[in-house]
């Protein structure tokens, strides 16, 4: 059901701002290491599909008895500031984590491969998985914010702008803050002449023990490329992965939100082929815990 009681539209200057196929799975694990988790069986599962120049899905599953707490990707390749990561969402069940990456109108001569990123455990206490949809639109720019439970802390985040056939909708914001998720989208520097929303999914749970969220921002200028780290603190691990993009208008696509080791979190993002010329930066954020 959608919700379109939440939706606001957002200046395209406000800096504070799937015909997708399905990929052969490469998979590789990173046991995280240290003290024992808060949550039992934590691991980071990732998976990166083929190279070439269609749009494409790639999921990244959890093993046995464990489920998605978390996740994000990578697009890594040709023509990074014309291909989108459009939908990064955990799969219903929460077994996988699904990235799909498109090419904007204009289309990439080159072949680029899109990385699934799943965290995975043992379910935690109270783990449930929320989701909505906004109104349909034709603003330029739209947020929308989806509400864990009563009692419950957001720990992981999915997102996906819809309607658009290709990557002229950029999905900007994959934001975690303690009670709930923010997802927000922009059309990007041609436009888009028809409707759009967004879905967003919020992954729930009581408490963790020693939770705590860490952000982290680049530089705030204007650059063709940006990238920064949120480190946990230590004693703690990374259980969730968010990211977004401040003041980039829709010209400035995520390339990665993802935990690239057991503490830290990675965001990067590149400006598309025509260049940016106002300043933009990107936020990492870690959901932390001992």
């Amino acid at each position: 059901m959608r919700e379109g009681s939440k939706l606001t539209r957002w200046s395209r200057r406000t800096a504070a701002v799937g015909g997708a196929t399905l990929s052969a799975l490469v998979l590789g694990q990173l046991a995280l290491a240290g003290p024992v988790a808060a949550v039992p069986g934590l691991s980071i599962q990732t998976t990166t599909g083929p190279s070439n120049s269609i749009a494409k899905s790639q999921n990244a599953p959890c093993p046995t008895g464990t489920k998605v707490i978390g996740g994000g990707g990578a697009i890594t390749g040709s023509g990074l500031g014309q291909v989108g990561m459009d939908i990064m969402r955990p799969l219903v069940g929460g077994d996988a984590y699904s990235v799909t990456g498109r090419e904007d109108e204009n289309g990439v001569g080159g072949n680029w491969a899109v990385t699934a990123s799943a965290i995975c455990a043992r379910p935690p206490a109270g783990l449930v998985m929320v989701s909505g949809s906004s109104a349909p639109s034709l603003g330029t720019s739209n947020w929308f914010e989806k509400s864990c439970p009563l009692g419950k802390r957001a720990i992981g985040v999915g997102g996906a702008v819809v309607g658009a056939p290709n990557s002229e909708v950029v999905l900007e914001d994959l934001r975690i803050h303690q009670n709930s998720v923010v997802v927000a989208g922009a059309e990007d520097g041609t436009g888009f002449d028809d409707s759009w929303w967004l879905d967003a999914t919020a992954i729930c749970a009581d408490p963790l023990p020693g939770e705590q969220r860490v952000t982290n921002d680049s530089d705030y200028t204007s650059a063709a490329t940006r990238s920064v780290v949120a480190t946990c603190p230590p004693g703690t691990r990374v259980h969730g992965v968010g990211g977004e993009i401040l003041g980039g208008d829709g010209q400035v696509r995520l390339t990665q939100m993802r935990a690239t080791t057991s503490t830290t979190v990675t965001v990067s993002a590149v400006e598309d082929e025509d260049g940016f010329g106002s300043n933009w930066k990107v936020r990492a954020y870690a959901v932390c815990a001992s």
